[in-house]
């Protein structure tokens, strides 16, 4: 799909296009921890698409942030695309990167890439999601552990996590295991083939970004 259409796309009154920073929680997420006002008439406000600023997670590594040089997808500044609200807990590109599957209890669901229009879904006698292994305790994550997926090119690894309170997907270099990013709310993650864009996902849907255009 062309540039145009993907600006197009982002223009969607209730997407948040903007990276907040390294550090970030899923606006769905925050709202069902109760961090959304109520507006008038006790009509909850429609809680916008993307990612709000949070605090870094209490991880036992380092936490330099992002690194705009490493061309992959979340590890420097990233817009969002689009936005579903159907979940996945874990996530594969196929097809040439022109579809994106989301697996989910009992059902493999099918999105279009880049709009995320969904379907058709699968719904198999077997759970899919029964095989996917659970979130890292964080200090585990010093080595590659279960669930760990890495991006094409091998410079980067995105690892859901969960102690306590504390869940989320941490986005780290492979060779030295620097925490780049931090989506609190995330579960899962998966690059396109050139790494240009990102796919994450929780119980809450799935967001799709790409490498953030330079500002001109």
């Amino acid at each position: 799909m062309s540039t145009d259409r993907i600006r197009q796309m982002q223009q969607r009154p209730d997407l948040i296009r903007d990276d907040p920073g390294a550090w970030s929680i899923v606006s769905y997420v925050r709202e069902a921890q109760g961090s959304q006002l109520i507006g008038r008439g006790g009509r909850r406000r429609s809680t916008p698409a993307g990612l709000l600023t949070d605090t870094a997670p209490d991880v036992p590594l380092p936490k330099p942030g992002l690194d705009n040089s490493i061309p992959v997808a979340g590890a420097g500044k990233i817009e969002l695309v689009s936005v579903l609200r159907e979940g996945a807990r874990e996530l594969h590109f196929a097809e040439g990167d022109t579809v994106l599957r989301g697996i989910h209890t009992r059902v493999i669901r099918r999105f279009s890439v880049p709009d995320l229009v969904p379907g058709p879904h699968e719904y198999p006698e077997t759970d899919p999601a029964a095989a996917i292994p659970p979130p890292a305790h964080p200090a585990e994550i010093g080595q590659p552990v279960p669930g760990e997926v890495t991006a094409p090119g091998g410079l980067v690894a995105a690892v859901p996590i969960k102690y306590g309170r504390l869940f989320g997907l941490v986005l780290l270099r492979t060779d030295n295991r620097h925490v780049l990013r931090f989506i609190a709310g995330g579960a899962c993650a998966a690059w396109t083939a050139d790494a240009q864009m990102i796919a994450f996902a929780g119980d809450w849907g799935v967001m799709l970004a790409r490498i953030a255009e330079p500002v001109t």
